[in-house]
């Protein structure tokens, strides 16, 4: 047992033993030392790993009796014995011992505990040791681009913290060019500022965001070298609403920081004088001006200066005969007597302003006896007196602004006032606020400025019967600012009232007016459908468009929603007649639009805008891209027939949500003609307003059907649609005729031409030569011309596709007549340079050369196609209604000059021939009749393949010449004929070759047996370059 207190162990001991008397139970008592141990350190602790720790272990005692030698010290780790392969070292000193571990590692962690071999149980005392990654082993957790540098990150700019996990964002700097400045002047402010990636630069004036959409601000940025960003706002023309406080605010999504500056903006310098007009007096009548400067705080700062006067450009000095009585801000300027030589521009101006600004009059002195106007009062306007043959000016009436002008004709009697540039007050006040809005690119309260904008402009033009030209003009540029400013910022526009605006506008009583702006002005009514279109464009952007109709006098819309490829859309809808309504009158729904079920499948319903115009056809220009379009001869027509074209229906006008392309099948339209057609010298075109050339365009629409009082068209796509009125001349009978003629003409001479290549493919073995591979060249591009002509000639209805079609029918002919001219050069080095040059000629065939032919032949083409698109791209390349080179822009010379090249050393070439075979000795020797048989073979072989025939096409060119497009539609429609005929038929090689590949045919006469003995034909005498010459050289 042992026992425990505070001073002593008393532990009892038993001994047994035997005796001789029996069994004997001794005891005694040991009484042990108190002994307690000590680690250092006490508390737990942390290393890094490389490093070295050690611990302390020493056992205290206070007995007397114990020795140090007597204890012994042990170390455990985690209650196992702590090895020394681990890296651990022991230094004991009896009662003291020591730890020791260098380079500790991971693994080294856990309790260390130290007990004493005194007592058996003796207890132990420990303590915990953690050891963890040092960080220079370890890699920074940088965020952010953070760059780990010696345990440390390093932040790149705009962020900052231990792992640059915090944004930082500063205003370094902030400056503007000026604080104080001259209204019309410009001025910038720069801020500089460090922040994170893409933070976000606001820039406000007195607390209104600015938009980069302004049109009087631009907004810059750059980098720095040292990671800053340059922020910079320049205003091009400071106004006085400019004055204030600026301020730019950069922010990001957790942080900000703004800085202000505080600007002054001095007024413009505003003068007037009074007279404010030009006018006229007699000799020894007075000129009295006055000038002043109505904003008086524009001239702060400014000193030494005054009002001064000149006078054509002079100044006007004291002693010149005119009293001037002047202030900083007031002058007058007057003459008791003027004489004709006071006639002249006066300007007033401040002579220390540092801008040039100044006011004007001309005053014309005029002798009593020379007719002139007097004075006269019009409409309260006061008209002073003015120079016959001369306009006057004079402000308009009240409640309007703007200046009206009077006409003093020849006999000194005002004519009738013009007031085209007098506005209402209202609208004019609306067109400068959305001045302002534009300007500014501000979007506070737009949308409540714009929609009272638009209601008092619904309550103006419906409380006007007529609306003047001014008001007319100034409401189309009010509809097209508002659409701009709805665009810029998203505004929420009252559609509603918008379109009862442009319903009043287009009332039948300002029509004459209308006139008066398209004539005065670049707008006209299409301006009013273009911004309908825009404005259409607006409403089918914004989200949760609900259905809605508007029918107003003079036109109807309607926003509605469909699936295109389920239902069809119909506007206006059609009334269905009851059975008691016996009224025939149906022209209110005759004119109307049908999108038939598309196929194209389109996944969720669209939403549509459809418009019908009952009274714009009126006002709307009638010019058509057919007014100056081209004829099939390149000549320009429509002068006349531009005079008496007219739009005869309403207008129809449909835009959707979703762009559907080519429509499939087409939009149907039906138009109710406003005036019956009963003249057979008019016809109906089915047109669509192209914005682009401000003119109405038949592409992409076609006639379906038409009468005296209705016409149905089908077209491809979306826009305004119309049916224009035009003069007809009825087509000639022969010009069909004619048509037709060339197309059979054509389709003889493909399918002979074919039958060639084929014959000469399926004998190659037998009848190979060069000859031979040019004139397959010349069949094959001959056939590609033809089928590409006939087949693409008039898909006219995609520019991009029209243009890639005349390009190729333009090389292609073009290849065609160059084999023709290598086939003419080909003839000339075999027989005409044999008969004057032997020499020359068998160093010609000494080896083939045919691959130089058909490099010419192919390439020299491709060359003059390629320029020719480069010269005419977008001027007038092909014709309107054909895709072939057009005469009135010049593109088509650069077919007919190679041509006419080409027929010409052709022509050249056939004459020396036909020479050389009058000059054998054969031909001399035969008689009239040979001759004249040789001379029509020679021909025949020689002119389809020469191309000769072409210049008839040349000679064509004039519609008038009917005759010569007879003669070349006869001559190149038996062209693939002779060729057969010639080549073929008559070529005695390749008839044995056809006989020998198929004996089946040794029947088959060849036609040219029968001329064995008379003089070869051209185009049998080189089949191949080993045959002898033709004729013999000429002795000289």
């Amino acid at each position: 047992m042992i026992l425990n207190n505070s001073t002593t162990k008393v532990q009892f001991v038993s001994d047994v033993g035997l005796s001789r008397s029996g069994f004997v139970l001794a005891f005694y008592v040991a009484v042990l030392p108190i002994i307690s141990l000590r680690l250092t350190p006490e508390d737990d602790v942390s290393f890094v790993t490389g490093g070295d720790f050690h611990i302390e272990c020493e056992a205290l005692y206070t007995d007397t009796l114990v020795s140090p030698s007597h204890i012994i010290l042990y170390w455990k780790k985690d209650g196992k014995d702590i090895l020394s392969d681990r890296g651990f070292s022991e230094m004991d000193a009896g009662a003291y011992s020591i730890l020791l571990k260098s380079s500790a590692e991971l693994r080294d962690s856990g309790r260390y505990s130290c007990s004493h071999s005194l007592y058996s149980n003796s207890e132990d005392v420990s303590v915990y040791i953690n050891v963890t990654e040092s960080d220079k082993d370890k890699p920074c957790p940088c965020q952010h681009g953070g760059t780990c540098m010696n345990s440390t990150c390093v932040c790149p700019v705009g962020y900052q913290g231990r792992f640059c996990a915090d944004e930082h964002i500063e205003i370094l700097s902030y400056k503007s060019g000026n604080s104080v400045i001259r209204e019309g002047k410009s001025v910038w402010f720069q801020a500089e500022i460090v922040g994170p990636v893409g933070f976000i630069v606001q820039w406000s004036r007195n607390g209104d965001s600015i938009s980069n959409t302004a049109s009087r601000y631009v907004m810059t940025s750059s980098k720095t070298e040292n990671g800053t960003t340059l922020h910079v706002l320049t205003i091009t023309d400071v106004l006085r609403r400019d004055e204030g406080y600026w301020t730019v605010k950069a922010l990001t999504g957790l942080t900000n920081e703004a800085r202000n500056i505080t600007v002054k903006v001095l007024p413009k310098l505003l003068l007037q004088m009074a007279p404010q007009y030009d006018f006229s007096i007699k000799t020894g009548e007075s000129i009295y001006l006055q000038c002043d400067a109505i904003n008086p705080k524009s001239l702060t700062g400014l000193s030494n200066g005054s009002l001064a006067w000149k006078k054509d450009g002079v100044n006007v000095l004291l002693d010149s005969g005119f009293n001037i009585s002047t202030t900083n801000v007031s002058s007058t300027l007057e003459k008791e007597l003027a004489d004709l030589g006071d006639t002249g521009r006066f300007s007033c101006f401040q002579s220390s302003y540092p801008d040039p600004v100044s006011v004007s009059i001309t005053i014309s002195v005029t002798k009593p006896e020379q007719i002139r106007c007097a004075d006269d009062e019009f409409d309260n306007i006061k008209w002073k007196s003015m120079i016959a043959g001369i306009t006057k000016m004079e402000s308009c009436p009240e409640y309007q602004k703007g200046t009206a002008t009077r006409y003093c004709n020849f006999e000194g009697v005002w004519e009738f006032p013009d007031f085209f540039n007098c506005t209402d007050v209202a609208l004019v006040n609306a067109n400068e606020d959305l001045d302002s809005i534009i300007a500014d690119g501000t979007t506070k309260n737009v949308d409540e400025t714009v929609n009272n904008m638009l209601v008092k402009m619904k309550n103006l033009t419906s409380q006007s019967s007529v609306l003047s030209a001014g008001d007319i003009s100034s409401s189309l540029d009010i509809l097209e600012k508002i659409v701009n400013v709805t665009n810029m910022t998203g505004a929420n526009v009252e559609k509603e009232a918008f379109f009862a605006v442009v319903d009043n506008v287009l009332s039948t009583n300002n029509t004459k007016y209308w006139t008066a702006v398209s004539e005065k002005t670049e707008k006209d009514a299409s301006s009013l459908l273009k911004n309908m279109d825009r404005m259409c464009e607006v409403v089918l952007k914004k989200e949760n468009i609900t259905t809605s109709i508007f029918k107003g006098k003079n036109f109807e819309v309607s926003v509605d929603k469909t699936k295109v490829d389920e239902k069809g859309i119909v506007f206006p809808e059609k009334k269905e007649k009851t059975p008691n309504d016996t009224s025939t009158d149906t022209e209110e729904y005759s004119t109307f639009l049908e999108l038939p079920k598309q196929t194209n499948k389109i996944k969720k319903p669209i939403t549509y805008v459809a418009v019908i115009y009952r009274t714009i056809s009126d006002i709307l220009p009638t010019d058509s891209d057919s007014n100056t379009e081209e004829n099939s001869n390149g000549v320009t027509e429509g002068k006349e027939k531009k005079k008496k074209e007219f739009v005869n229906s309403e207008i129809l006008s449909l835009t959707t949500q979703t762009d559907l392309g080519i429509l499939y099948p087409p939009l149907n339209l039906a138009f109710q003609h406003k005036l019956e057609n009963e003249s057979a010298d008019v016809q109906a075109a089915c047109v669509s307003w192209d914005f682009t050339t401000n003119k109405w365009s038949e592409e992409g629409c076609k006639v379906n059907s038409t009468n005296n009082k209705r016409t149905v068209c089908q077209c491809n796509h979306l826009t305004n649609f119309a049916i224009l009125m035009r003069p007809y001349t009825p087509e000639k009978e022969d010009r069909v005729s004619l048509k037709t003629f060339s197309l059979v003409g054509v389709i003889i001479s493909i399918a002979f031409t074919v039958l060639t290549f084929v014959i000469f493919i399926l004998t190659w073995k037998q009848i190979k030569s060069d000859q031979n591979i040019m004139l397959l060249n010349l069949c094959g591009s001959l056939v590609m011309s033809y089928i590409v002509f006939i087949a693409a000639v008039e898909k006219t209805e995609n520019e991009g596709v029209c243009i890639f079609i005349t390009a190729l029918i333009h090389y292609l002919f073009l290849v065609t007549f160059f084999c023709m001219l290598s086939m003419g050069i080909y003839y000339c080095m075999s027989i005409t340079v044999t008969f004057y040059a032997m020499y020359v000629a068998n160093n010609f065939k000494s080896k083939s050369r045919v691959q130089w032919f058909l490099l010419g032949s192919w390439g020299i083409p491709l060359i003059i196609a390629a320029i020719t698109l480069g010269a005419f791209w977008e001027n007038g390349y092909h014709l309107k209604h054909y895709c072939w080179l057009s005469m009135e822009s010049g593109s088509l010379f650069f077919f007919i000059v190679p041509v006419c090249l080409i027929a010409v050393i052709n022509i050249m070439i056939m004459v020396s021939l036909i020479r050389v075979l009058c000059a054998s000795n054969a031909m001399t020797k035969s008689s009239l009749q040979k001759k004249a048989a040789s001379g029509l073979r020679s021909l025949g072989t020689l002119l389809p393949v020469l191309g000769v025939t072409w210049i008839f096409g040349v000679l064509a060119v004039n519609e008038s010449a009917e005759i010569f497009q007879y003669i070349f539609i006869i001559a190149n429609s038996l062209q693939g004929f002779c060729i057969f005929i010639s080549h073929v038929l008559m070529n005695k090689k390749l008839m044995m070759g056809i006989k020998t590949k198929y004996p089946s045919l040794n029947g088959l006469r060849i036609f040219t047996e029968s001329s064995k003995k008379e003089t070869s034909s051209v185009s049998r005498s080189h089949w191949s370059r080993s045959e002898t010459p033709l004729v013999k050289p000429k002795v000289k």
